[in-house]
């Protein structure tokens, strides 16, 4: 007798990272995100567009579109991806109407609440760069950040003309700006013990006046032993303070004496799994569900896979997409989070993301550079890709 395979529920402003995931974990994905892109409509049973208009997840339509899945009665729960930093009460209600798997909403509250998370690393001895919630009297060497954002949008330089938001938000906190390449490391945590899944290289650039937007990143990288136990006993020691569960990422940067800064922690699987989905035999969405059971330490992993990379492509001009290039993107090989044609994108909006595998970081890195250009440019002369477009009108 043939039984279904069981249905899990994938909630994110752009959830099709963990929809691919949950189908090769043997999940029936239903999506639920703002975007609506073709390839992740494609891979999900089911979609059900969640946005407000903008880029933010409506409440009244997340709290319905679960209560319909909680009638159904076969879906085992939903995995909160990205949207929910600044709609923390809504992670809450939301928790409420269908199981979440993953970080209750109170650890997630405590995490994205600078005072407590400060604090807690303090009380933990865990290395980060020097942090405040108020602004400095010398801004120089600082940085503005928020704990209710993501993607790097909201971190700026403190200047003199600009001491930091004028009306900062919960979230608002001040941090010393170290030397570094920016990096990632996904975990895997049950409450009590803490498994580090890979370790990535970041891709943040500049945007416009934005100097620290997110992109991508590219892994898995090699680090130093050292490195890759203090990274096991970072993960180790706040999965234990905070009783973390399923897939967790902690940003860092290694400073010259070789030791790990902690940047920020994420209390929810992160973009990095478009590096990893593959990294224990039985899919990493069923790996998140089950270190969320605790489950942690039977979990087999597989041989580390080639370097890979991935980055998001955002419009150097306002625009829509073309059915041209719509199809071009589908039969590449190497897009995803491709849009509908016709779908319109303001200036430095996302268009799609890009893809690359290969031996080393550096190639990788390179190919990546051609494909962002290449869809760039087709985006700008409405014709066909190719990644081999010279690169000296590339602005980003």
């Amino acid at each position: 007798m043939h039984l279904a395979p069981p249905s899990i529920a994938l909630v994110a402003r752009s959830a099709r990272s963990l929809v691919e995931c949950a189908r090769q974990s043997g999940y029936a994905a239903i999506a639920l995100d703002v975007f609506g892109d073709l390839d992740t409509r494609a891979a999900a049973i089911e979609h059900v567009a969640i946005g407000d208009g903008g880029l933010r997840i409506a409440p009244q339509r997340l709290l319905a579109a679960l209560g319909g899945l909680r009638a159904q009665g076969d879906v085992m729960g939903w995995v909160a991806g990205s949207g929910f930093e600044a709609q923390l009460e809504l992670l809450e209600a939301a928790a409420g109407v269908l199981p979440l798997i993953g970080n209750t909403p109170a650890t997630v509250a405590r995490v994205r609440t600078p005072g407590n998370f400060l604090a807690l690393l303090a009380r933990l001895d865990i290395a980060h760069p020097p942090s405040r919630l108020s602004a400095p009297a010398d801004p120089r060497g600082w940085l503005s950040k928020d704990a209710h954002a993501c993607g790097g949008w909201h971190v700026r330089r403190l200047e003199a003309a600009n001491r930091g938001p004028a009306r900062p938000g919960r979230g608002a906190y001040f941090q010393r700006e170290l030397p570094g390449a920016p990096m990632s490391a996904l975990f895997l945590a049950d409450g009590e013990a803490a498994r580090v899944v890979g370790v990535a290289r970041q891709i943040v650039r500049p945007l416009g006046r934005r100097p620290f937007v997110f992109r991508g990143g590219v892994g898995p990288v090699a680090v130093a032993e050292e490195v890759a136990a203090q990274l096991a006993h970072i993960a180790g020691r706040l999965t234990t303070a905070l009783a973390l569960r399923g897939l967790n990422g902690i940003d860092f940067i290694v400073d010259a004496d070789g030791t790990v800064q902690l940047l920020e922690l994420n209390p929810r699987p992160t973009a990095a799994i478009n590096l990893f989905h593959d990294a224990f035999e039985v899919g990493l969405l069923r790996a998140h569900v089950l270190a969320c059971e605790g489950r942690l330490s039977p979990l087999r992993a597989r041989c580390a896979p080639a370097v890979r990379g991935y980055e998001t492509v955002f419009a150097r001009a306002a625009g829509q997409v073309s059915a041209a290039l719509v199809r071009a993107l589908l039969d590449s090989g190497w897009c995803a989070d491709v849009p509908t044609a016709g779908t319109r994108h303001a200036r430095a909006g996302p268009v799609c993301t890009v893809f690359a595998h290969g031996p080393s970081v550096v190639e990788v890195e390179a190919r990546l550079v051609e494909r962002r250009c290449a869809v760039l440019n087709a985006l700008a002369s409405g014709g066909g890709l190719a990644e081999k477009e010279e690169r000296q009108h590339d602005e980003q």
